[in-house]
């Protein structure tokens, strides 16, 4: 799944609501992500715990340096596999 824009409580509640869609991908794009506050650090980390309680590992593909501080800063990091966004040119 690739979100994009903000990642912010408005954004979280709308996300939640459509958690079907997409809670059981291993992987999110979050390179078009361009705001995150603590409630869509909330939302990454119970996704991150659900994905790790089915036996898959959490990856993050193009999370910004305002992410990883947050998590850092909020001790939750190690949650989650993070990879730099593909810019493979073809």
């Amino acid at each position: 799944m690739k979100l994009s824009g903000e990642l912010q409580a408005p954004q979280v509640n709308e996300l939640w609501q459509r958690r079907a869609e997409w809670w059981q991908d291993d992987e999110l794009e979050l390179g078009d992500v361009t705001t995150l506050d603590s409630a869509g650090l909330a939302l990454l980390v119970k996704w991150a715990k659900a994905t790790l309680a089915r036996g898959a590992t959490p990856r993050l593909v193009g999370a910004s340096r305002d992410f990883h501080t947050l998590a850092n800063l909020y001790g939750v990091a190690d949650l989650f596999q993070s990879t730099p966004p593909n810019t493979e040119d073809a």
